[in-house]
């Protein structure tokens, strides 16, 4: 339980030293576990992005153990639509120090876009598939399941697409139940059941629903309640004006397949994005 003084510790300021070698140009975002900081990096002469744990943070144990294994995995994987670690420094207080992306969020992409009332082409959104598909192999490749692909943590960083937020990464198994960002979780990670790669392919398929229909297959807005233990995501041809009955459009309502077993692999969503392109 927070003291009344832990409640009013405030992000640093701009000017402010997060670390030595690194000031606060602005502080970005506060979340449940993380302060993330734009910083000038003296030592790079560029901007770059530093997260570390907020202070008022409730079970800052798991906080910092979570923090230390993304900046490990981050400064060691490399992959070109992965998101770059520079380094990770454990004193006084552990700071991931990363790359600045440009861009925006596939989140902020698609409601720009179907705003104006107009849909992404599915071109696009295969290149986009492809990219996702691609880091997310490379990530089951090194036994790493992310957990928590949405549109949210993916950069539209031309020509490039950009994962990020490794904060929940894993390795295939049984976890906490309701691990994850509950509109976006597969239904196993919802229940409880063990994860296996398809927990990753089905934030896959969400991202590419999102991306071709504008809209989230399910939305929870209650406590303890997950739609996608309830009933199956709409068919994309549904929602979609357009909508060619072909294996891209098929793929992505295989994704959101409810048992794992039915869903295509990443590498499988890799190679029929790829067809698409050339077709």
């Amino acid at each position: 339980m927070k003291t009344e003084d832990e409640a009013l510790i405030e992000p640093l300021e701009q000017g402010d030293t997060l670390i030595p070698g690194y000031k606060v140009v602005a502080h970005m975002r506060r979340g449940k576990d993380c302060d993330l900081y734009h910083l000038w990096s003296e030592e790079r002469m560029c901007s770059t992005i530093g997260k570390t744990i907020q202070p008022n943070v409730a079970s800052k144990d798991k906080a910092v153990d979570r923090l230390i294994r993304e900046g490990e995995l981050i400064t060691r994987l490399s992959h070109p639509n992965l998101i770059r670690g520079y380094e990770l420094q454990m004193a006084p207080e552990p700071v991931v120090i990363q790359e600045t992306l440009t861009g925006e969020t596939i989140s902020h992409l698609v409601r720009r876009i179907y705003k104006k009332d107009e849909e992404l082409p599915l071109m696009q959104i295969a290149h986009f598939g492809k990219q996702i598909a691609s880091v997310v192999n490379y990530l089951h490749q090194n036994n790493i399941l992310h957990l928590d692909i949405k549109p949210s943590n993916i950069i539209s960083q031309p020509p490039l697409a950009k994962l990020f937020d490794l904060n929940l990464v894993t390795e295939p198994g049984t976890i906490r139940k309701g691990t994850g960002t509950r509109p976006y979780m597969s239904p196993e990670q919802a229940s409880g059941e063990p994860l296996t790669p398809a927990a990753d392919v089905w934030g896959i398929g969400v991202v590419l629903f999102f991306m071709m229909t504008g809209e989230r297959p399910f939305k929870t807005y209650e406590d303890n309640k997950y739609e996608q233990l309830e009933r199956r995501a709409v068919p994309v041809s549904d929602l979609r004006k357009a909508a060619p009955d072909d294996a891209l459009i098929a793929m992505v309502d295989r994704c959101l397949d409810p048992n794992p077993k039915n869903r295509p692999a990443a590498a499988e969503v890799f190679k029929i994005c790829g067809d698409y392109i050339r077709s």
